[in-house]
């Protein structure tokens, strides 16, 4: 299960990686694990600057947007940090990256 887990969590951030490759900000991607579970936590920019945003949500049973905002600057990385630090203290393991998006040429 543990090894189904990490493959899925690869192929989520490769194929983010993928599918936004011509944005020019940076996915902030935060994966929490608890046993053999992983959840993945990720502020997701659909432009150039860090908004518009959505914070979204993946474990097995799917991904879900839990937060966006189209104006206010910040929003989506203090939503998804505070829900990072709500995993925390439900005793999941959580580690924080930034998954690259460079633009296309």
């Amino acid at each position: 299960m543990i090894t189904l887990n990490k493959t899925l969590f690869v192929s989520a951030c490769l194929f983010a990686g993928m599918s936004t490759s011509a944005m020019a900000i940076e996915n902030i991607t935060t994966v929490c694990s608890h046993g053999s579970n992983i959840r993945i936590v990720e502020v997701v920019y659909s432009g150039e600057n860090n908004v518009p945003c959505e914070v979204q949500y993946t474990k097995e049973e799917g991904t879900k947007t839990l937060w966006s905002a189209a104006n206010s600057a910040g929003y989506c990385e203090s939503k998804a940090a505070a829900f990072v630090e709500k995993q925390k203290g439900w005793g999941w393991s959580c580690d924080t990256a930034s998954v690259a998006t460079k633009e296309a040429e």
